[in-house]
């Protein structure tokens, strides 16, 4: 194999921040849109979760994991900046993993059994919703404190970080439970700020962009062209 193929899912936001990522670093992949009740063959023979992302690269390196997949893409445009430092034991880089873990963990949790509670238990969304609330507001105040100083509203030293690549498809996801009321909740205003920023990058429509699922009779989809992407 000559080039990266990434097994995505539009909606997904562990596919998106992933596609995200390589985009951003111009990372060249073959784009296989997965249907997910209908998984291709080629997907479950490389990985065993077999749920995208999952990033095969030219050396047949499978990676399975979207934080990994957005790690080894900034390492390969060398974009070190990106951890917070070149070196990743600083104070900077710690807070951005932090955050990251705590979406990954307890956010996504919270927001699972808030937007889907019909799957879980829906007396419980209120909580849930409450929880996801929490964090988000903590983010808001962050970004508050940037702001108030003059600064650019990104989640560490008002920088822009693997950290707010990583955290904005969650929040998106949120919004998507109840967008008016997010977009009124004037509470979250910086962090409102924040996901607009996302929303409205040049960047957003290519990896939103809508494709048919994978089948390998098809041409390949070539993803993250430098200057035009190639769809």
């Amino acid at each position: 194999m000559k080039h990266n193929i990434l097994y995505s899912f539009r909606r997904c936001p562990y596919a998106i921040r992933a596609r995200w990522a390589l985009l951003n670093t111009n990372q060249v992949v073959e784009l296989r849109e997965v249907e997910l009740k209908n998984k291709p063959i080629e997907l479950i023979q490389i990985s065993k979760k077999a749920t995208v992302p999952v990033l095969k690269t030219s050396l047949n390196k499978v990676i399975d994991e979207s934080l990994e997949i957005m790690i080894w893409s900034i390492k390969k445009s060398n974009r070190d900046e990106l951890f917070g430092n070149i070196n990743n034991n600083n104070e900077n880089s710690k807070e951005i993993f932090s955050l990251i873990e705590t979406n990954d963990t307890v956010f996504k949790y919270h927001l699972d059994r808030f937007k889907y509670a019909s799957r879980f238990n829906f007396e419980e969304s209120a909580t849930h919703h409450d929880a996801c609330m929490k964090i988000l507001l903590s983010l808001n105040n962050r970004l508050k404190e940037f702001s108030n100083k003059g600064k650019p509203l990104f989640l560490v030293d008002a920088k822009e970080t693997l950290a707010d690549w990583a955290v904005w498809p969650f929040v998106r996801q949120f919004r998507i439970a109840d967008i008016k009321k997010f977009d009124q909740n004037n509470e979250i205003k910086y962090l409102r700020s924040w996901l607009n920023y996302f929303f409205t990058h040049k960047k957003y429509p290519i990896v939103m962009k809508k494709f048919e699922p994978w089948s390998k009779l098809n041409e390949p989809i070539f993803f993250g062209k430098t200057g035009s992407e190639s769809f």
